[in-house]
């Protein structure tokens, strides 16, 4: 009777999750080099970028292209960003809800500073509120409510948002508009309202003294999102008595804080402006 000699088959070892990791975090750093050293990379260049071999290079990038993350160039020597990228990317950008992101900060402002918080977008020629958060001090004092509209060149969050127009859109909302004069204190003239989106640029933030409604004064800061566009200006308002030049420096280093923190939620990178 023969006998039949068992052979233990072993199986391949499995990668570590650490190889893994490695891997993915490589794929990663070659999809991050495109906006530094795009549209457009060779392989050569995006594996010294990254300090890999390019054989290496390679691997990820064929991987890369087979999920259609990236693809090649018309000529086939270089690589570029593929649809899949602006895929998720149009997704996030679907999830970016500014009334729910600005929430929380609106509310904690409010405590800090026991002044109300409005966030307002434009709409037109107009700045549309599209959230309020009321102070215990001062309560269903203000006019603007949530639905609630002002013209662009009175109040804080509307000049905030004001301050995103370029010049020939500025003039051409003084022509449409006539700039209509709603206190004694709201800015009538295209010159004067030109000195006062300079400033707002230069400072970051708008003061609102009676401007729009008296008795009433506010600070209000732009909210940009990706691409540094102006999308949406928050504010802090409340009885004009009170807003003393250094209440309006506190209350303006509250909103710069948190107006900058809600823009990189929004996905603005400021190094990227420059």
């Amino acid at each position: 009777m023969k006998h039949i000699k068992a052979v233990a088959r072993v199986k391949p070892k499995a990668r570590s999750d650490s190889t893994n990791v490695q891997s993915v975090s490589r794929a990663l750093d070659l999809l991050e080099a495109f906006p530094r050293l795009g549209p457009e990379i060779g392989l050569t260049s995006i594996a010294e970028h990254n300090n890999l071999n390019k054989a290496t290079a390679y691997r990820l990038l064929a991987t890369l292209e087979a999920r259609g993350y990236i693809e090649r160039s018309p000529d086939g020597r270089k690589y570029r960003l593929g649809v899949r990228t602006l895929e998720l990317g149009a997704y996030f950008q679907s999830q970016l809800d500014v009334r729910r992101l600005a929430l929380p900060y609106m509310t904690a402002m409010v405590e800090a500073t026991d002044e109300a918080a409005f966030l307002c977008i434009r709409e037109g020629d107009e700045a549309l509120c599209i959230e309020r958060v009321e102070s215990e001090l001062e309560v269903n004092i203000f006019t603007l409510r949530v639905g609630g509209r002002q013209p662009l060149h009175c109040g804080a969050a509307p000049r905030a948002i004001l301050a995103g127009m370029d010049d020939c859109e500025v003039a051409a909302y003084a022509q449409r508009t006539g700039l209509p004069s709603y206190t004694p204190q709201t800015i009538t003239n295209l010159e004067k309202l030109q000195e006062d989106i300079m400033r707002t640029r230069g400072q970051g933030y708008v003061v609102s003294i009676e401007d729009a409604s008296l008795g009433i004064a506010a600070v209000g800061t732009p909210v940009r999102d990706h691409s540094g566009e102006i999308i949406a200006a928050i504010s802090l308002s409340g009885m004009v008595a009170r807003y003393s030049p250094e209440r309006i420096r506190e209350l303006a280093e509250v909103l710069l804080t948190n107006g900058t923190t809600l823009s990189r939620k929004m996905g603005f990178r400021e190094n990227e402006m420059r």
